[in-house]
């Protein structure tokens, strides 16, 4: 939620969700135009009314009326049509005068202007263009801007953490997929539990407002009269927090292709359910072409649902898919892998990581594939101490672990449970899985040697997963 009072990485398919995101803001904005349309529709006659109740038979569902406020009553309206200096980002971080730009956001045109120095206009874009608004995980000043007909990003620095947060805010807020949350534009009757209200500012005529502010072309301090005035909208709430859900699973495929029968994936996934996804699975070597597993998670999802980023590091993969009108609360998406060391001893092991934020909230999604074997609990230990602290993903010089709201860890992590197959099988019948925890090595190990300290294990209800006789339900009774 934003309020109103990562490095990009170059591997993702924009061009699709470009696509989508212009489709969804579009769909957004031709709804609320047209229920603006209704609303200033001409009201019907007492006659007509008449006429209507008698043909229903019941008194028809009145629509609700709109909520406008007055340009006057809004707090900081000077943020609805705002200035900002800034400084084209210069990677060798030499600024000159030709790096100077000042970019307005002007809620009231609905539109991004990009001028230099002296106020000349570079660039003007549509706000519904805009598909990525991100603030850089490493400089607090720099952020970067992505819209839909500009054929490169703009990168840019502001002069201090403030002022970038300030263009944040006010440039996230003229998105109509965005809700903000402002209590003073709400309307007064809207729940508090998460409702919102499309408010309509209203300055034209004597609403207008003029308001004096420091000439952003100017360092010696000038103030200049601006004038604001005309209509805008902002998708207002009373609550800061938006609630999102998310599913994640993963699946040691043993090599094998998935199920053709849709309905038989569903069983594991269920599709349509959350707003995102984040499938792990390992020893996914039947793919005979590059990234046909990746196809057919996506296949699966259908054309509600979006790729944000997909990663692969032997056989281990790792997917991660948004509801499609979720995409542009979605930013600093990123992607690493890890393969571990000691090869020769623990085979192709590794992990594949997928991190983003949701609105200000930021998460990350592991999926991994360590060391086999009973005997090999140490290196298990190893290969997770590897991928912590070595899997690159948002801020570089601070492991994965000390940096998020949210980690998803997931794969086939090879713990096993130290009892002895004729001990542990009446269990298993019994449904007697405490038992069994009692004796599995994760569990002892978060517990006793803080391994994975902080990460909450959802309750254990379903019987062990390894390892079964292929194509039945058998355990089999060695100890790989």
């Amino acid at each position: 939620m934003f309020s109103f009072d990562a490095e990009h990485k170059d591997d993702q398919d924009w061009e699709a969700l470009l696509e989508a995101a212009l489709e969804e803001q579009e769909q957004e904005w031709e709804e609320d135009d047209e229920d603006e349309e209704e609303d200033m529709q001409e009201e019907p006659t007492d006659q007509n009314r008449e006429d209507e109740v008698d043909e229903d038979d019941e008194e028809p569902e009145q629509p609700p009326e709109p909520w406008m406020l007055p340009l006057p009553e809004v707090t900081n309206n000077i943020y609805l049509k705002s200035y900002f200096p800034v400084m084209k980002w210069n990677p060798e971080k030499k600024f000159g005068a030709a790096d100077r730009r000042v970019w307005v956001v002007d809620h009231f045109a609905k539109s991004f202007y990009c001028l230099d120095g002296k106020g000349k206009m570079k660039k003007e874009h549509d706000a519904n263009k805009l598909l990525q608004l991100e603030r850089n995980v490493m400089d607090p000043r720099r952020a970067r801007l992505m819209f839909f007909d500009a054929p490169r990003s703009y990168e840019i620095v502001f002069p201090s953490n403030e002022e970038r947060e300030r263009f944040y805010e006010t440039g996230s807020s003229i998105r109509p997929a965005i809700r903000v949350y402002a209590p003073s534009l709400t309307k007064p009757d809207t729940a508090h539990d998460g409702g919102s209200t499309t408010t309509t500012i209203d300055g034209i005529k004597e609403n207008a407002v003029v308001q004096k502010v420091p000439n952003p072309f100017k360092k010696t301090g000038d103030m200049v009269d601006r004038e604001l005035s005309g209509r805008c909208k902002i998708n207002s709430s009373k609550v800061q927090d938006e609630s999102v859900s998310i599913w994640t699973g993963t699946f040691n495929m043993c090599g094998s292709p998935p199920p053709r029968d849709a309905s038989v994936l569903a069983k594991w996934i269920p599709k349509g359910k959350y707003d995102i996804y984040a499938v792990g699975a390992q020893e996914v070597s039947y793919q005979k072409e590059e990234g046909e597993w990746f196809s057919y998670v996506q296949e699966y999802f259908g054309k509600d649902y979006l790729t944000l980023a997909s990663m692969q590091v032997w056989d281990i993969t790792l997917i991660v898919l948004c509801r499609k009108k979720c995409l542009l609360k979605v930013t600093n998406v990123e992607g690493s892998t890890k393969a571990t060391l000691h090869k020769e001893k623990c085979g192709m092991k590794g992990a594949a990581g997928i991190c983003l934020r949701y609105h200000n909230t930021s998460m990350a999604f592991i999926s991994c594939h360590l060391a086999a074997r009973l005997e090999r609990s140490k290196m298990r230990q190893v290969n997770i101490e590897e991928i912590v602290n070595q899997i690159q993903l948002a801020n570089k010089d601070v492991d994965l672990t000390s940096q998020f709201h949210h980690v998803f860890w997931m794969g086939d992590m090879n713990y096993r449970i130290e009892m002895e197959h004729a001990e542990a099988e009446p269990l298993i019948k019994a449904q007697k899985y405490n038992e069994l925890l009692s004796q599995d090595q994760l569990t002892n190990e978060m517990r006793e040697k803080g391994l994975l300290s902080g990460f909450k294990e959802a309750p254990i209800t379903f019987a062990p997963t390894y390892r079964f006789e292929k194509g039945t339900g058998d355990y089999m009774r060695d100890r790989g």
